[in-house]
């Protein structure tokens, strides 16, 4: 549940937002796909709420391509683009899986940026001064309704929220970027502690 929540967790829906034009999509797009192209690595503060109810507090970090680390209060999960790990360390217990399915992928923020509009109709909308690409799936194949990723002026996602219609409006918010601060392949391994249960899906 954790990991399908943090998933959606870069996704949004919102109401009382004017839409513009769908060339403008396109646009925004292109922005943000060549942001992600300029940017190695990153680190940031996030904030994940369900429903408007705080869930989740920490911070994330990314490295391309695939390398991911997020930090909340008693769970870690990192990805190294092969394997990732879930650690609950109230629990001491880790869950072991491939990368690569459905369940991980949705963590990529390649498959985010470059990926998912590909199959979704893609629109811009404006709230409190800052452009939102919305995203609804051309067919009913996500699991999800709507995704909008709020981008500020250097073309950044500040949050992402996800209509999602089993949990509701999942929604993220993203601060205190740091780039292309040579993060080291090393902060996205993980050893499972001694005598921590491991659970190895693979």
């Amino acid at each position: 549940m954790i990991i399908r929540i943090i998933l959606f967790s870069l996704l949004m829906f919102l109401t009382g937002i004017v839409s513009f034009a769908q060339e403008d999509a396109q646009v925004v797009l292109k922005n943000l796909q060549d942001k992600f192209k300029s940017i190695d690595n990153l680190s940031a503060e996030i904030t994940q709420s369900v429903n408007g109810n705080v869930m989740l507090k920490g911070k994330v970090y990314f490295k391309k391509e695939n390398y991911l680390r997020f930090e909340f209060k008693n769970i870690l999960i990192i990805s190294d683009g092969e394997t990732s790990w879930n650690y609950n360390e109230k629990e001491n217990k880790v869950i072991i899986t491939d990368f690569a399915n459905e369940g991980n992928k949705i963590l990529s923020m390649r498959q985010i940026i470059y990926e998912y509009p590909e199959d979704c109709e893609l629109s811009t909308l404006e709230f409190e001064g800052k452009k939102v690409l919305q995203l609804i799936p051309k067919e009913d194949t996500f699991g999800f309704n709507s995704i909008k990723l709020f981008l500020d002026g250097e073309n950044l996602i500040t949050k992402a929220i996800m209509d999602d219609p089993a949990t509701g409006k999942i929604q993220f918010d993203i601060s205190k970027y740091q780039i292309n601060k040579n993060l080291p392949d090393s902060h996205f391994t993980f050893s499972p502690p001694e005598g921590s249960q491991v659970l190895d899906l693979r």
